[in-house]
């Protein structure tokens, strides 16, 4: 999650694809001595439960039309936060689709976090099969999986993903951990289609600057200016988010710049108020302005 997994997930791509090739690249100063305690810092591995959800088809309806409206259910259960990421195992085995996407919760499939459009395509693929959707939970993929946010009250949340990650794009300021999107009040046409729209050109810009060979510096930039367009999107999701939930929601700024002298000198770019937190939050966040609503990092490049 920002510049500290980028450090220590670059130096292993770096060494099996491109070796020497590429070793000007700022995504590699100081990499292979930061590598090892960045990669302490967070968690990288998707720990989640993984779902069957299957179908039996019992009907004479051309199959490749049950596949295509089986596929948009899937689509509609992304765009609920039901589940994570936007690839799934989809197989037919006989007469039964099934698909095993993610999920942050056991029962995060339940009827109670549906929206309207999951319900109606339910309805429709039911009718379609003349059969029941089945779900069952398969297991977690990681033995040491925590659960998402429990809190009851967040003290504030913030807004903060990266190319690697299917977590939702919202973490609990209190426990750190990831809040389920259907957890919150509907976004947008009963969904969170924005929030999920932004943390797919968060990726794609991280994905750029990752590679390091198109676009890197305009990505980058798009990450760590607060005025870039991807900023500013994000910038208005966490106005949008506090305004439902009342909980004030924080912008992460990505910081991969060079600095000279000491970086909690720094003040907030926005601003220009300091910023500099006396103890790290969540042991990653070293900056966090209460007036504008950032959080941010010290710069691995210097």
């Amino acid at each position: 999650m920002g510049n500290r997994i980028k450090i220590s997930t670059f130096c292993s791509f770096t060494v099996q694809t491109f070796g020497q090739k590429v070793i000007n690249c700022p995504a590699l100063a100081n990499a292979w001595t930061l590598a090892a305690s960045i990669s302490d810092t967070l968690h990288i591995a998707t720990e989640m439960y993984i779902q069957e959800i299957s179908i039996e088809i019992n009907s004479k309806v051309d199959r490749d039309e049950i596949v295509d409206e089986f596929g948009i259910l899937m689509s509609f259960y992304r765009g609920s936060g039901q589940t994570q990421g936007s690839i799934e195992s989809q197989y037919i085995v006989d007469n039964k689709i099934v698909c095993l996407p993610y999920t942050l919760e056991k029962n995060s499939l339940d009827k109670k976090y549906d929206n309207f459009y999951v319900a109606r395509q339910t309805k429709k693929l039911e009718e379609l099969c003349n059969s029941k959707i089945q779900f069952k939970t398969v297991g977690k993929d990681y033995d040491s999986y925590k659960s998402p946010c429990k809190c009851k009250t967040s003290s504030f949340y913030i807004l903060i993903t990266n190319y690697l990650t299917i977590y939702p794009p919202l973490t609990c300021g209190t426990c750190n951990n990831y809040v389920p999107l259907y957890k919150l009040p509907k976004y947008y046409d009963y969904g969170y289609i924005p929030i999920l729209s932004w943390e797919t050109n968060y990726k794609s810009c991280d994905s750029l600057q990752m590679n390091c060979e198109v676009g890197e510096r305009w990505a980058l930039n798009q990450m760590q200016e607060v005025k870039s367009q991807l900023s500013r999107q994000g910038i208005e999701i966490c106005k949008k988010i506090t305004e439902l939930t009342n909980v004030s929601t924080y912008y992460y700024l990505h910081n991969y710049r060079k600095h000279k002298g000491d970086q909690l000198k720094r003040r907030c770019p926005n601003c220009n108020r300091k910023w500099d937190l006396k103890q790290q939050l969540h042991n990653f966040y070293d900056f966090k302005c209460d007036k504008c609503k950032l959080v941010s990092t010290i710069s691995a490049n210097s």
